[in-house]
C-alpha cells in the first residue's frame, strides 16, 4: 500500500509540473550598454546595430549616456540615449532577429522614456518615441505625439492618424514606463497602452489607451523617432507582460536609492 502511495504522488507531481505552461523568454532587449568594435550593437534578438533610418529621417542625432534610467522596481543596466530638440526630423531603426506579426500571435514591447529640455520644443512640437515598423506602410508610434494630444503619452500611426491618448501627462525631467501589448490578427491589430505598470505585478486589467484601426503586416525593424528633446532606455520585447517587466533585484537598489532623476531630471 504504502508503495502504491508513493508512485501515486510521483505521478501527481509529475502532471502537475507537465501541465504548467513552458516558460517564456524574451524575444529581444537592449539596455544600451556601449558595444565594441561595432557601435549600437548590444543586446540581444537583433540582426546587426542600430543605424539611421525612419520616415523621411534625414539625421540621426543620437548620444549614449553612461547611466540609465531609473523607474521604482524596474530592473536597468548598461546606459541609455538622448536625442536634443532637433530643427528635423531623426530617426534610428534596427532589424529584428526575429520578426513580429504572426496572426493571432502576441507580443509585449516595453521601455523607458523621459522628457527632457522643453516639452513641444523642436519641430512638429518636439515628439518623441518608439515605433513599430511594419511590411504594409504603417508604423506605429508609441511615445509624445506632435500633435491631438501633445502633452500625453499617445499610440498614433507614425505621422500622427488613429491617436489614442492615454491621459498620462508627459512631464519633463520624469522617467515613464510605457508597456505595450500587440496582438496581432489576420486583419487590424489590437494595441494596448499601459502607462506605468508596476513591474513584478500581474498585467493590469486595462489599459490607458488602446488602439485597433491599423494592420503593420509583419514588424521586422523598430526605431527611435523624434524631434524633442528625450531620452529612451531599456528596450524590451517579450511574448508576456512580465518579459518586458522584470523586477530589479535588491544588489541594484544601492544604485538607485531615491529614483532621484524622476524628480530632478538629473541620472548622474
Amino acid at each position: 500500500m504504502r508503495v502504491l502511495s508513493v508512485l501515486f504522488l510521483f505521478t501527481a507531481l509529475f502532471l502537475s509540473f507537465a501541465s504548467q505552461p513552458a516558460l517564456a523568454a524574451p524575444i529581444a532587449e537592449d539596455d544600451f550598454t556601449l558595444s565594441f568594435p561595432i557601435y549600437a550593437n548590444g543586446g540581444f534578438g537583433f540582426s546587426g546595430p542600430w543605424t539611421q533610418g525612419g520616415f523621411n529621417a534625414f539625421a540621426s542625432g543620437y548620444s549614449t549616456r553612461g547611466r540609465s534610467l531609473c523607474h521604482p522596481r524596474l530592473e536597468v543596466g548598461g546606459g541609455s540615449v538622448s536625442g536634443e530638440a532637433f530643427s528635423a526630423i531623426n530617426g534610428a531603426v534596427r532589424n529584428l532577429a526575429q520578426p513580429l506579426g504572426t496572426p493571432n500571435s502576441t507580443v509585449y514591447v516595453g521601455f523607458l522614456v523621459r522628457p527632457e529640455g522643453t516639452l513641444n520644443d523642436g519641430i512638429f512640437n518636439g515628439f518623441f518615441g518608439l515605433t513599430l515598423n511594419g511590411d504594409l506602410g504603417n508604423d506605429l508610434f508609441i511615445g509624445k505625439p506632435g500633435g491631438g494630444a501633445p502633452d500625453q503619452y499617445v499610440l498614433e500611426n507614425r505621422g500622427g492618424f488613429g491617436q489614442a491618448a492615454s491621459g498620462v501627462q508627459a512631464v519633463v525631467g520624469k522617467t515613464t514606463l510605457l508597456v505595450v501589448k500587440a496582438q496581432f490578427m489576420a486583419g487590424n491589430d489590437v494595441f494596448t497602452l499601459y502607462v506605468n505598470p508596476r513591474p513584478g505585478r500581474p498585467e493590469p486589467a486595462a489599459g490607458n489607451a488602446v488602439k485597433s484601426d491599423v494592420d503593420l503586416g509583419t514588424v521586422s525593424k523598430i526605431g527611435i523617432y523624434s524631434t524633442g528633446a528625450f531620452a529612451i532606455d531599456e528596450i524590451r520585447i517579450g511574448s508576456t507582460f512580465a518579459d518586458v517587466t522584470p523586477v530589479r533585484n535588491g544588489s541594484q537598489d544601492k544604485d538607485f536609492p531615491d529614483c532621484r532623476e524622476d524628480r530632478d531630471g538629473r541620472d548622474d
